[in-house]
């Protein structure tokens, strides 16, 4: 009667037929080999290449396990690849919209006086409305409504500024801003663009290596007939 022996990958196939020395097909009666339940994946997909219907060879005891195990390492192939390159997009997507936002700030911060819009009200209106004044320890409601109050409680309002010096002291000052907010996001948007780069980095990184190691490791991944459909890997 044939011997059954435990395999996990051709290997094993190879050490079982010189421990029983045999060398010839015609001494494949002599054993049978059983597919191991816990097989690595890519390990078993070795074997099924080498697995075809017939009757000549070595026969295989459980030949559904080893489709199982097959069917178990496209499907999950599949999903872990289809699942990468959609976070990938997603990173990319972000980091195009940051890069392009980066090249038009880096041309703004360099534009000259003449080339920058005016923002703000009218030079002649600036500083113009109701005037104010601080009041560390307010002794009436937080918000008090002054214009419904006498003639005496309500708060006058100021003039705008009335010196040509003045109004180009304000543009200069929008100026300023401008410019300022532009390299504020420049900053912003640098740090954002390194932070997604080393995400994408990282996640093909970490994901390949852990599907790596889940792919060669044994386990009971394939050991008979699973949903791979839900919940499907996002």
């Amino acid at each position: 009667m044939a011997q059954v022996r435990i395999v996990s990958n051709l290997a094993d196939v190879d050490a079982a037929l010189q421990d029983l020395h045999i060398t010839e097909m015609n001494q494949a009666g002599l054993v049978r080999f059983q597919l191991d339940q816990q097989a690595p994946l890519p390990k078993a997909a070795k074997i099924n290449v080498k697995t075809h219907p017939g009757r000549h060879g070595f026969i295989l005891v459980n030949p559904e396990l080893l489709k199982c195990k097959s069917s178990a390492k496209t499907a999950l192939e599949t999903s872990f690849n289809t699942m990468l390159d959609a976070s990938l997009e997603r990173i990319d997507q972000e980091l195009h919209g940051v890069e392009a936002s980066i090249v038009a700030l880096e041309v703004l911060v360099l534009y000259d006086d003449n080339q920058m819009a005016h923002n703000g009200p009218s030079l002649p209106e600036r500083n113009r409305g109701v005037e104010h004044a601080i009041y560390p320890h307010p002794h009436f409601p937080r918000f008090p409504n002054f214009e419904h109050g006498t003639h005496q409680q309500r708060v006058p309002y100021q003039p705008a500024y009335g010196t040509q010096q003045e109004r180009d002291e304000a543009a200069a000052r929008d100026r300023r801003a401008q410019r300022a907010l532009w390299h504020a996001k420049l900053r912003i948007l640098k740090v954002r663009q390194s932070i997604l780069k080393e995400r994408r980095s990282e996640m093909m990184s970490k994901m390949r290596a852990e599907f790596k190691r889940i792919m060669e490791e044994r386990s009971d991944l394939g050991a008979s007939y699973a949903d791979d459909e839900f919940p499907l890997l996002a």
